[in-house]
């Protein structure tokens, strides 16, 4: 965008610090057969990539209603405590904007200290609270502890938000849409947690 021509020039990183092996293979098998573009105008793999760390895998779960999910979220959340995180390094992260306000406001009603994260928020880790952002927003973050929650599937938002009948236009969105998936999972050092909503509720 600003003019410095790198292709040809890229390395591959084929090691991850941050997140176990774990979850970055749960996080890799949302991009199966996607072509991810490299950069240099080639499709990319994901193949060789490792993590050098190991921990407890993933843990899904899906509710059939935001009651029953509330539920599996406060005891989430009570015992990553006990275990010894801490509220700024757990992160609540949503699809969009109207549900990180709705799982803030919530959160907040129940008595929590929330610090949403937002354009204009930066993650001050010397600021209390769980923190509360979307998929977008935790690009380039990480935490402890991850809950993807209120999700429902990369189709039903490649559905949701692509504006166009055509077929290729449906698969690019779908493709971002399973890549935003990939990207929030790996925001997750030790601990993730997606949660289902069944779709429509």
């Amino acid at each position: 965008k600003i003019g410095i021509d790198i292709k040809g020039r890229g390395r591959r990183l084929r090691i991850n610090y941050r997140t176990t092996d774990e979850i970055r293979r749960w996080a890799t098998a949302k991009l199966a057969n996607c072509a991810i573009d490299d950069l240099d105008g080639q499709p990319d793999t994901l193949v060789g990539y490792r993590s050098l760390t190991h921990g407890v895998a993933p843990d899904e779960v899906t509710s059939v209603s935001r009651d029953a999910e509330r539920k599996i979220l406060r005891d989430t959340i009570a015992r990553l405590r006990q275990e010894g995180f801490s509220d700024s390094n757990v992160c609540l992260v949503l699809r969009t904007n109207d549900e990180v306000d709705e799982y803030a406001d919530w959160l907040k009603a129940a008595g929590e200290t929330v610090r949403r994260l937002d354009k204009a928020t930066p993650d001050d880790q010397d600021k209390p609270g769980l923190r509360v952002a979307t998929m977008h927003r935790v690009k380039g973050l990480e935490f402890d502890a991850v809950i993807i929650a209120g999700y429902k599937t990369p189709e039903y938002y490649a559905q949701k938000f692509s504006d166009d009948g055509d077929s290729g236009v449906m698969v690019d969105t779908l493709t971002s849409e399973r890549c935003l998936l990939h990207v929030a999972a790996t925001r997750a050092k030790r601990y993730l947690l997606v949660s289902t909503l069944s779709t429509g509720k």
